[in-house]
């Protein structure tokens, strides 16, 4: 819902020659609407279109005034500056689709760049970075406008790097944000195993040690696992990798075979990053070699130790609202 001389528009309802309230109260014309849309089937977890989510009140009380979603690279107007959405994803109060079935964007121009309210959030309005030849009407402002020579990238305030220790503020800020309103994080990466489609839990844990029993002819055994985006949790983090949680050690064995393998072996490939200097972080599901499986005739012990670890996994509110009440 976007803010005009006349009141609140849907943004798919707006037209050329409408006037939207700007940041300094004025009522601008709109010059153009760039138009782009997608089939869900060929997004799919595409960081750089899906959109964003801004949960109703993730900026301030009431702002936005309710979930605002826009494109990732698409800025918001936050401490006198511009910052694209993408750069404040932190999981919970500010999250990004990882599908959708249709998707479709508006983008508003104005004579000049900037600022207007969507949803009650000031947001920018749309400025030519070398593509409007992305939009399905790209074509259509040429044929408006065959005089327009204005200059492009022309930004009506700084527009925040990734990186910068402002942006690093604001997001540290938001993030205090989300956990006043009970976005926490949890320690406990609730580490179990799937074996062959069947969840297991540990019959050990002692300290980073998780110990399982597994059963006799089990063919597919997956390390499961919270996970979390560094970046989305950490203001400073520029770690953008999802991980679940850091393998340092894996052991099977029964009464005759035993089977000790290292962080660095070759074979932890499935799930799992690359290999780090004490640890190999998994994605939050993990398979373990096919080959060590068969190695056992018969059911087998399998420990996991994990290395000590920073991380942190996002407690939905619900869940810690529980917590609490137990």
């Amino acid at each position: 819902m976007i803010l005009t001389d006349k009141g609140e528009v849907a943004v798919e309802d707006l037209a050329i020659g409408g006037r939207v309230v700007t940041l300094s109260g004025e009522a601008r014309a709109i010059k153009w609407i760039g138009r782009r849309a997608y089939d869900g089937r060929f997004i799919a977890g595409n960081r750089e279109v899906l959109p964003v989510c801004v949960m109703a009140g993730a900026l301030a009380d009431g702002m936005p005034a309710r979930d605002l979603s826009l494109s990732p690279e698409h800025s918001l107007y936050i401490d006198g500056m511009l910052v694209p959405v993408g750069y404040l994803i932190n999981g919970a109060t500010i999250t990004q689709a990882e599908r959708a079935d249709r998707l479709e964007y508006f983008h508003i121009e104005l004579e000049s760049h900037d600022v207007v309210f969507a949803d009650g959030a000031p947001a920018e309005s749309f400025v030519d970075c070398d593509n409007r030849l992305m939009f399905q009407n790209g074509a259509e402002f040429a044929a408006l406008y065959p005089e327009d020579d204005r200059a492009g990238w022309e930004f009506c305030v700084a527009r925040l790097e990734w990186g910068s220790e402002k942006l690093t503020a604001i997001r540290d800020a938001l993030l205090a944000r989300a956990e006043a309103l009970g976005h926490l994080l949890e320690r406990d990466p609730e580490l179990h195993l799937i074996v062959d489609d069947v969840a297991l839990s540990p019959d050990l844990v002692r300290g980073g040690l998780y110990r399982f029993a597994i059963p006799a002819g089990s063919t597919a055994v997956w390390l499961a696992s919270s996970s979390a985006v560094p970046a989305e949790a950490v203001a400073a983090s520029r770690d953008v990798r999802r991980l679940g949680v850091p393998v340092g050690r894996i052991a099977l064995h029964d009464g005759d075979i035993s089977i000790d393998a290292s962080h660095s072996h070759a074979a932890l490939c499935n799930g799992f990053h690359a290999d780090e200097v004490s640890h190999r972080w998994t994605g939050g599901l993990a398979r373990l070699p096919e080959a060590w499986l068969r190695s056992f005739a018969g059911a087998f012990t399998l420990e996991i130790q994990l290395v000590p670890n920073e991380l942190g996994y996002r407690l939905p509110p619900a869940a810690f609202a529980r917590d609490i009440a137990a």
